[in-house]
């Protein structure tokens, strides 16, 4: 089931019946305003994956302004724009002020469909990747699953317990930085009890686990005096 929102803006109702009805058959939410004025105030409620604006409006340029106001919220949902005008220079300068694609009227029920489709598709690949990048940590041959919590050496997964999971994890992301044992602890453990001890200990499971000679740590190094730093290129 499709959960996509899309808002057609247009101030003639026959023109937004026409690509309700087109799209009725997908199970698209489909949110209709006739102004510019209201549209604001919808979008500022709900957040659409997908805008359809003619370019007219009540003023010659309105279509142009929303555009900007919609980007300014979120400079990367689609937006088509609908113009009765077929000039090469009227389709720059919808293009130019932040039209994804330019479909003139009379326009066809199913090309519109078809385009609206294709662009929500593409729209849904390319969250998907963002949200694996934003779910994984990578360094070196190190990889860190945010969403799973689990760490893999190269294409090898290693098991840790939840603790040291959270360890591996605070190294991480702080690469190439020195810690001592308290900032370590005040980090990972978060309950005010600082024990050197404690540190000591999960340095040493860490190694065994992550390291190819954990008594020659080249990723997990103690920095005398101070404490530990995390050194993933090496």
């Amino acid at each position: 089931m499709r959960n996509e929102k899309i808002l057609i803006v247009d101030d003639d109702p026959a023109i937004r019946r026409l690509i309700w009805k087109s799209l009725q058959s997908t199970g698209i939410l489909v949110y209709q305003s006739d102004s510019v004025e209201a549209t604001i105030d919808i979008v500022s409620r709900i957040k659409f994956d997908l805008f359809i604006l003619d370019v007219g409006l009540e003023h010659e340029n309105d279509g142009y302004h929303l555009a900007q106001v919609i980007r300014e919220a979120d400079p990367f949902v689609p937006i088509v724009f609908l113009s009765g005008k077929t000039n090469e220079e009227d389709i720059v300068t919808a293009l130019e002020n932040g039209a994804d694609f330019y479909l003139t009227k009379p326009f066809l029920p199913n090309i519109l469909k078809a385009q609206v489709l294709a662009t929500l598709e593409r729209r849904k690949i390319i969250k998907n990747q963002e949200q694996k990048v934003t779910n994984e940590i990578i360094q070196g041959p190190f990889r860190f699953d945010k969403a799973r919590y689990e760490l893999f050496k190269g294409a090898e997964p290693i098991k840790m317990s939840s603790k040291e999971i959270k360890l591996m994890q605070f190294f991480m992301e702080n690469p190439d930085q020195v810690f001592s044992k308290e900032q370590i602890y005040h980090n990972v453990w978060e309950d005010g009890k600082y024990d050197a001890n404690t540190i000591m200990v999960f340095i040493n499971h860490l190694r065994n686990k992550i390291e190819d000679n954990p008594k020659e740590a080249k990723f997990l190094r103690t920095v005398w005096g101070i404490g530990y730093t995390f050194n993933p290129a090496d």
